[in-house]
C-alpha cells in the first residue's frame, strides 16, 4: 500500500530486491527489528490497555448503576487513543524500518508516521568498529540486542549508530563484515 511518497508497505521488499539484482543474492542483507521488539512494545501495550477499558468499564457500570456511563465511556476512549498513539507508531518502526548491508555501505530506512522517511548511509570506508550490546534479561533470553557501529566523526550522531532490537545480532555482525569487505580485527591495536 502506497499512501503518499513516504509511506509505501512494499518499500523493503522493492529496495531489497533491487539491490540484489545489481549485487547478487549472497551480496545484499536486510534485516528488520525482532519478534520480540513486537511482543513488547505493541502487543503487550495494546492488550493492557484492552483489558484495563474492559476492567474500567465493568467497575465504572457497576460503580454508578448505569447512571453518567455514557460520560464515562466517551472519558476512557479519548484516554485508550492517547495511550495507543505511541502505540501505533511503534507499529510502523515494525513494520517499515529496515537496515540494508551491500557492498562497502549500510543503509538504514527509519520511518516516522506516514509523512516523514530518513535514510542514512554508512560507509565502509568510515566505520571504526562494529560491537553488539545486549544490556537487558529479555536480550539474552531471546537472542536479541543492539548493534553499535563506531563510525568517523558523525555530527548527528556523535560517531555512534546503534541498530536496536536486531535478532541473532552475533550472525548480523558477521554477515555484514562479510558483506561491506572490511576487516575490523585489522584496524585494533594488538598492544591493548
Amino acid at each position: 500500500m502506497k499512501i503518499f511518497s513516504n509511506f509505501d508497505t512494499n518499500l523493503r521488499n522493492k529496495t531489497f530486491a533491487g539491490y540484489q539484482d545489481h549485487y547478487g543474492v549472497d551480496n545484499v542483507l536486510c534485516f528488520w527489528r525482532s519478534k520480540l521488539y513486537q511482543i513488547y512494545k505493541i502487543i503487550f501495550p495494546l492488550l493492557s490497555t484492552i483489558l484495563l477499558t474492559i476492567l474500567g468499564l465493568v467497575f465504572f457500570y457497576n460503580w454508578l448503576d448505569g447512571t453518567y456511563f455514557w460520560y464515562i465511556v466517551t472519558a476512557i476512549v479519548i484516554i485508550d487513543i492517547v495511550f495507543l498513539f505511541p502505540v501505533v507508531g511503534k507499529y510502523f518502526d515494525y513494520k517499515m524500518d529496515f537496515i540494508i548491508v551491500i557492498p562497502n555501505s549500510i543503509m538504514m530506512y527509519d520511518q516516522w508516521g506516514i509523512f516523514k522517511r530518513n535514510v542514512h548511509t554508512i560507509t565502509a570506508q568510515s566505520i571504526k568498529s562494529i560491537s553488539i550490546n545486549k544490556a537487558w534479561l529479555f536480550y539474552s533470553m531471546f537472542d536479541n540486542g543492539d548493534i553499535v557501529i563506531l563510525t568517523e566523526w558523525d555530527a548527528e550522531r556523535d560517531g555512534e549508530i546503534r541498530f536496536r532490537w536486531i535478532p541473532r545480532p552475533e550472525k548480523r555482525k558477521n554477515q555484514i563484515i562479510k558483506i561491506i569487505g572490511i576487516d575490523i580485527q585489522a584496524d585494533q591495536n594488538p598492544k591493548i
